[in-house]
């Protein structure tokens, strides 16, 4: 019983812990688009021709 509740418990503080870094890599993810998208816009006012 004690064993089970050890198991249990590591568990649920790995799948925490798994959601907290999917939280963070999709973050980091979507920032990085943000900055490519950016500097697109900012290239593209200095930068003559068709980007698309």
């Amino acid at each position: 019983m004690v064993i089970q509740d050890i198991v249990e418990r590591v568990s649920i503080e790995s799948q925490a812990d798994s959601k907290a870094s999917d939280l963070f890599s999709i973050a980091v993810f979507c920032g990085i688009g943000l900055l490519v998208s950016l500097s697109v816009l900012l290239l593209d006012q200095y930068v003559p021709g068709e980007w698309f």
